[in-house]
């Protein structure tokens, strides 16, 4: 089952757009509407796929690599259960 969720632009942030739209939700947002991604008019004024936008395209490095390592111990910790 597919669900939805109500995004806010990235561009939100700093007061240059206001779009709020309906998109698939890709991240499991539980209360904040999410707002890592720019709206298609955006999107396409900054030259972006709408579509292809990921989550981690917006991370800094550091984020990254904490939810790298968090997901590799959550996958080692899973393994250890189905052994």
């Amino acid at each position: 089952m597919i669900k939805y969720v109500a995004h806010h632009c990235r561009n939100t942030k700093n007061g240059s757009c206001n779009n709020i739209w309906i998109d698939k939700d890709i991240t499991n947002a539980k209360t904040v509407a999410p707002s890592w991604k720019y709206c298609a008019e955006c999107s396409k004024k900054l030259g972006i796929d709408f579509d292809a936008q990921k989550p981690q395209d917006y991370m800094s490095e550091s984020k990254k690599s904490a939810v790298k390592k968090a997901t590799i111990n959550l996958l080692s910790k899973h393994q250890n259960i189905t052994k």
